[in-house]
């Protein structure tokens, strides 16, 4: 067959170069085209690339990086976040882990503790099988082959997508052999028109919806620590996280009203604010002090900031000179400045100390009052900045510097 100039053998099929949707066949000398059939997809959202024909699902873009519709990957290299792509929405969530076992371990790499074999309420499962426990199609174990050869049993809760703006009156709830809730109508798309529009997510809020680009992108909220005891605890209505009406301090013997600010006992600098039940500290930022010659930056006593004062008068102390601005050490309780040639002291009183059950007071060195120590403390920086500090204190600071997070006073191996 001869077509635009071309030779085709007998029996050959193309595709034309001006309509890509159009096959065609040739059959004894003669050119039969005919339309091409685009199988269905299972997806609202399609789009069709250039010289292609038929479209497929359109997928995601989370953090510069495409993934196709339906797949799932990790945010982070602790695999304890999780994000899917469904329906050309990335839905982003902590793994909620399930231990429906008796005898589990941790493993390197993992976010959930595995069951140490692939035994469950007396039946033995093979590589790559999964089963829900308790008949809870939420939940799914699956049996997987380690890296170390062994068999073990990994266990967590389903990861449903975010519905966005579904209306509440459209969210169907799945029947007893599904898990997650649709949406009876088709989902806002994420236009040029919606970039950097933000949205609580209809069916969950303790999701945040952002249309970036053109995908929109549906993180997990993350549930500040509370310091009061979990049974004074309650989620109000169409809230995510839950609250309390005080805020517990000084090792459980204080509790203060949410709203209520105070200084830290420790640092002049930092003040602390009860949000809900949760402590919010911050550090105040101290604008540099000009003094005149005569004149040395002095810290007073219960004072963050260092101001001016005369500096040519001197302070005796128990037999002892001390030049103006000078700070001295009583004892671990008891410090003292020299103010324009008057003594001010302040001593540190302890309030009484109750521990919990999963901790101890210690005196750490170079500390007037003892302190609970939990073993294991984690520290957390996260944000545009946010820190929590190993005793649970919350920072809110911005700074120019270089800053270390955490090291190890001891050995000084570890920073």
């Amino acid at each position: 067959c001869v077509l635009n100039g071309h030779k085709y053998n007998d029996g050959q099929t193309w595709s034309l170069s001006s309509n890509y949707c159009s096959t065609c066949t040739c059959q004894k000398g003669k050119v039969q085209c005919a339309p091409l059939e685009c199988p269905k997809m299972p997806c609202p959202h399609l789009v069709t690339d250039p010289g292609f024909c038929c479209p497929h699902c359109r997928g995601c873009v989370y953090r510069g990086q495409e993934h196709a519709e339906g797949s799932s990957w990790f945010a982070d290299s602790s695999h304890c976040m999780t994000c899917m792509c469904v329906n050309g929405v990335t839905t982003c969530s902590e793994v909620r882990c399930v231990s429906p076992c008796v005898d589990f371990i941790m493993m390197s790499g993992e976010c959930c503790p595995v069951c140490a074999d692939c035994t469950f309420e007396g039946r033995v499962y093979s590589p790559g099988d999964s089963f829900h426990p308790a008949n809870d199609p939420c939940q799914i174990c699956t049996c997987e082959m380690m890296q170390d050869g062994n068999q073990y049993l990994k266990c967590y809760r389903k990861q449903c997508p975010s519905l966005v703006d579904c209306p509440k009156s459209k969210i169907l709830f799945p029947g007893p052999d599904s898990c997650c809730p649709v949406c009876a109508q088709p989902l806002t798309n994420c236009t040029s028109t919606l970039i950097g529009n933000e949205m609580l997510a209809q069916d969950d809020p303790c999701f945040t919806c952002q249309c970036k680009d053109l995908t929109w992108t549906c993180l997990e909220q993350t549930c500040p620590v509370l310091s009061c005891p979990h049974d004074e605890q309650f989620t109000p209505p169409d809230s995510c996280c839950p609250v309390c009406k005080e805020c517990v301090i000084e090792g459980k013997d204080r509790r203060v009203a949410s709203g209520t600010s105070w200084k830290d006992s420790h640092d002049d600098c930092v003040t602390c604010t009860c949000n809900l039940g949760h402590i919010e500290c911050s550090i105040e930022e101290c604008p540099p002090a000009v003094c005149a010659n005569w004149q040395a930056q002095v810290k007073l006593p219960g004072k963050c900031c260092n101001e001016c004062q005369d500096s040519r008068e001197s302070c005796l102390y128990q037999g002892t000179m001390y030049h103006s601005d000078e700070q001295w050490e009583v004892d671990e309780c008891t410090s003292c400045t020299c103010v324009s040639g008057d003594v001010h002291c302040r001593s540190e009183r302890c309030p009484p100390l109750t521990c919990a059950a999963d901790e101890m007071p210690a005196v750490i060195p170079g500390l007037c009052c003892p302190h609970c120590l939990s073993s294991p403390a984690t520290c957390i920086t996260f944000g545009d900045p946010h820190y929590r500090t190993f005793d649970g204190r919350m920072f809110h600071f911005q700074g120019t510097c270089t800053y270390i997070l955490a090291m190890d006073c001891k050995g000084e191996d570890f920073r």
